[in-house]
């Protein structure tokens, strides 16, 4: 794995303050959303993936994440449930800048939405900037 890329989530993280300064927060929310869409769409398209395949929503996102850094886990995969574990904080900066839901919303509801479909949702259960020892995602099928 590489080392954590501080100026590339620093570059995010000065993008976010800056629209959040001149816009406010919830309009820094919408563009930072489309910043992250268009940057994980180009990165995702270019590995390869199969919609709905919870393996590889595994694969492809800890293989972009590792890119840059990231410490991830996949505790669980299965057909209708991914534990997806964060255990390094992509945006230690932001933190009391922004709710640490509304700012991973940014980039989540994507991920889910373009790597498995629509028919997916997820639900942040643990937080690093809430004191827990990593940021958990659990990932399921919609009923």
């Amino acid at each position: 794995m590489k080392e954590y890329n501080a100026p590339f989530f620093a570059l995010y993280e000065n993008t976010f303050l800056v629209l959040k300064e001149n816009f406010g927060e919830e309009k820094a929310l919408e563009i930072f959303t489309k910043i992250m869409e268009r940057g994980l769409k180009k990165a995702y398209d270019a590995m390869g993936f199969q919609k709905g395949n919870p393996q590889d929503f595994a694969r492809v996102l800890r293989a972009r994440d590792e890119s840059v850094g990231l410490h991830v886990e996949f505790p669980e995969v299965s057909e209708n449930k991914i534990v997806y574990q964060f255990h390094t904080d992509p945006f230690p900066n932001l933190k009391g800048q922004v709710e640490p839901e509304k700012l991973d919303a940014t980039y989540m509801g994507f991920k889910v939405r373009y790597l498995l479909g629509n028919n997916w949702g997820y639900k942040t259960t643990k937080h690093l900037w809430k004191g827990d020892p990593y940021t958990e995602h659990v990932i399921f099928k919609k009923e």
